[in-house]
């Protein structure tokens, strides 16, 4: 295992696609800050990796709630002094959820996707910027390309999901806007699509595991200082807006 000695928060990380990348990112040699709204959940996601001497620690993070995000930032910049990764993996659909109204849907759906990503990076900026190396990685999806929803031949053209897909479209604009604005603080800011992946969110289908989806978080999390910003990406490549 490469001993980087970096320092990554992943939110939402007790599980699923951000519990594969937290572990992907620990084998790497990195010091992975899990965070999670339960303590409990993240203690228990984490004591697997422990066991394997991964460097994890979980930490309480509600990306909603901006004591909670104020209070980690708190707590990472008394440990650690600095942030090197941070990975915006935190997210809900309630595109299926029966007893929503289409506007209860958007609200919940925004204040977690992307209000809670944006009050996270926000708080992160000034640890980020002291890192040599500082990356951002925004969990989106394909769903919120234009292009690919206009292509009548795309694989997914027929799955319907009009909040989570705004939500996500949101967190692309977001991301091209981030990566200007931090470009001279040295920080990169990419969003990626993990792919369909077989989590809770997906009552776990198809067959594509987490593992498979957190390649390219990965990738993205440990570009060089030579890799893209502003972009959109998924394991085959960069993905059309």
């Amino acid at each position: 295992m490469t001993q980087t000695n970096k320092i990554a928060l992943v939110s939402g990380a007790n599980r699923g696609i951000g519990e594969a990348v937290a572990t992907g990112l620990a084998r790497e040699g990195v010091h992975v800050l899990m965070g999670c709204r339960d303590l409990a959940k993240g203690e228990a996601a984490a004591a697997p990796l422990k066991a394997e001497g991964l460097q994890v620690t979980p930490v309480q993070l509600d990306v909603t709630d901006a004591a909670s995000v104020a209070a980690l930032a708190n707590q990472i910049a008394d440990t650690h002094g600095r942030l090197d990764i941070l990975v915006n993996n935190a997210g809900v659909g309630l595109d299926f959820v029966p007893d929503l109204s289409p506007v209860e849907k958007v609200e919940q759906t925004l204040a977690i996707n992307v209000v809670g990503g944006l009050r996270l990076t926000e708080a992160m900026v000034p640890l980020l910027a002291v890192s040599a190396h500082p990356r951002i990685v925004n969990v989106s999806s394909e769903l919120a390309s234009f292009g690919l929803r206009h292509d009548p031949d795309w694989e997914h053209h027929d799955k319907i999901l009009p909040t989570y897909a705004a939500s996500k479209a949101a967190v692309n604009a977001l991301t091209v806007s981030q990566a200007a604005a931090l470009a001279d603080k040295g920080i990169k800011v990419n969003a990626i699509c993990p792919g369909y992946t077989a989590t809770a969110a997906t009552n776990f289908m198809p067959d594509r595991t987490p593992e498979q989806a957190a390649v390219i978080v990965l990738r993205m999390a440990l570009l060089d200082d030579e890799g893209p910003t502003g972009g959109f990406f998924n394991d085959q490549g960069e993905l059309p807006w």
